[in-house]
């Protein structure tokens, strides 16, 4: 079984059966690196699953762009098409994606996706609440473990802008914290 697979059952505590039909339900989609990630339709939602690569959720702000959230293999997304935040690819990667109405027609369908999709929303929810608390409340230090527990390789594969971005300091200070760890 692969990585993504392993991660998306143990964190959803879904069985990699019922994953294994959603994903079957699902359409891959080849990302290179910078491709903006956005629902076909702009007026549509969907569900993302990484299966390989990096990506980053964004907002801009008076120009700049402000990491708010890494994802790599085994990480969903719920994709509202807003102004507010974007995601965008930055290593070549491979995501699962299925439209919100494909969505809805299977949740009607079916109990064991309705469950499987409402598991997926209620982890992802806890996952953004977990990191909007800890973005107030953690120093860059914490955030700086957090991020390299989820994601070991990411100073290999994502330029520094981005990590500092995310955590909220500047390069020099990324080196001071990254040398004492």
């Amino acid at each position: 079984m692969e990585a993504y697979l392993k991660k998306l059952c143990s964190e959803n505590q879904v069985t990699e059966q019922e994953m294994k039909k959603l994903l079957a339900r699902m359409k891959m989609m080849h990302l290179d690196k910078g491709t903006m990630l956005a629902p076909e339709a702009a007026d549509e939602s969907g569900l993302y699953i990484i299966a390989s690569g990096i990506l980053h959720a964004f907002t801009s702000c008076e120009g700049a762009d402000k990491t708010i959230e890494f994802l790599s293999a085994g990480d969903t997304l719920f994709c509202y098409h807003t102004d507010e935040c974007s995601v965008k690819s930055l290593t070549k990667s491979m995501v699962y994606y299925i439209g919100g109405d494909e969505v809805e027609e299977l949740c009607a369908a079916s109990t064991s996706f309705a469950n499987l999709i409402r598991q997926l929303t209620e982890h992802q929810l806890h996952f953004r609440e977990e990191m909007y608390v800890n973005a107030h409340k953690q120093t860059v230090k914490e955030r700086y473990l957090s991020l390299f527990t989820h994601i070991p390789d990411i100073l290999h594969r994502v330029p520094l802008e981005y990590i500092t971005s995310y955590l909220g300091t500047e390069v020099t200070s990324l080196g001071y914290v990254a040398g004492r760890y």
